[in-house]
């Protein structure tokens, strides 16, 4: 068993974290670094199976106590349910890591497509963080991590309603920052730039041409070279736990917050463009190759 528990963490927040999005990648990333620091864990997402193996390491390497929920973040009747487990705990972390993530030309994807993205990006975050700060309140304690995208700081080609809902979100975070810190409360938004989950893994198939080389090249600036060398979850999430009490929003990426700052003499138009260039090109059919 590994103990690296950090009591600073769950005598200053709480005794337990929640983590929603937590079966696997980056949600089970931002879990174990977590239950390093000696919090419990509810873990949330829709394949019990993953939660389970998730749920037993944790216990194991680190001999916290784990709790899981099955939901869907798109059917808001789930809510009730996480309300109740979450009210029976001292929660001192809430880290919102779920996602619906559409692809593709806006209009040829399905509008139920991206109504599903509004409400796991947008509805639900802003249902659960409702609920959780004003318990947090009560405490005089907690943090709350709203995990955005790059996604979410411009308008972005082939994830345009994704990149909207990460925009809400990411604001959503700022905003809480400033009320809830008059309340003893830490919230901010951290965002997320290319991260090697299963996921990416799987989308990265889309950027590789017939001769197994990437589509993206020095040409294609910053964000190029990001999708061809993405972090892993594990410096992701340590990154998150070192950017407590640095501000409404942090980086997962130094490379990113750099990106963020050069882009600050640039016209919308240039910075949009840039972007969604890099998009187009990466998603390109493979049956033009």
């Amino acid at each position: 068993m590994t103990m690296l528990h950090e009591t600073r963490w769950t005598e200053k927040y709480g005794e337990w974290a929640f983590v929603a999005g937590s079966s696997e990648g980056l949600g089970a990333a931002f879990a174990t670094e977590a239950a390093k620091r000696g919090f419990n864990i509810v873990l949330l997402a829709r394949r019990e199976h993953l939660l389970k193996q998730v749920a037993a390491r944790l216990t194991a390497d680190y001999g916290v106590e784990v709790r899981w929920i099955v939901a869907d973040l798109a059917e808001v009747d789930s809510w009730p349910k996480i309300f109740s487990v979450l009210d029976a705990i001292d929660l001192g972390l809430f880290i919102y890591n779920a996602a619906a993530e559409p692809q593709g030309v806006f209009t040829d994807i399905s509008f139920a497509e991206h109504q599903r993205n509004i409400v796991v990006n947008c509805t639900t975050p802003t249902a659960l963080t409702h609920h959780i700060s004003q318990s947090m309140i009560l405490r005089g304690r907690g943090a709350i991590v709203l995990v955005g995208s790059r996604a979410g700081e411009q308008g972005i080609a082939r994830f345009v309603s994704y990149g909207a809902a990460k925009s809400y979100e990411i604001l959503l975070g700022e905003g809480l920052w400033y009320e809830l810190g008059e309340h003893g409360i830490e919230a901010f938004t951290y965002v997320v730039g290319a991260t090697a989950t299963p996921k990416f893994l799987a989308r990265m198939k889309d950027f590789i041409n017939s001769q197994g080389e990437s589509r993206l090249d020095s040409e294609d600036g910053e964000s190029g070279r990001n999708l061809n060398s993405p972090k892993t979850p594990e410096q992701v999430a340590e990154r998150l736990f070192a950017s407590f009490g640095s501000g409404p929003r942090a980086y997962s990426h130094e490379s990113d917050e750099q990106n963020v700052m050069d882009n600050i003499g640039k016209s919308r138009a240039q910075i949009v463009s840039e972007i969604s260039d890099v998009m187009v090109k990466a998603y390109t059919s493979l049956a033009e190759d």
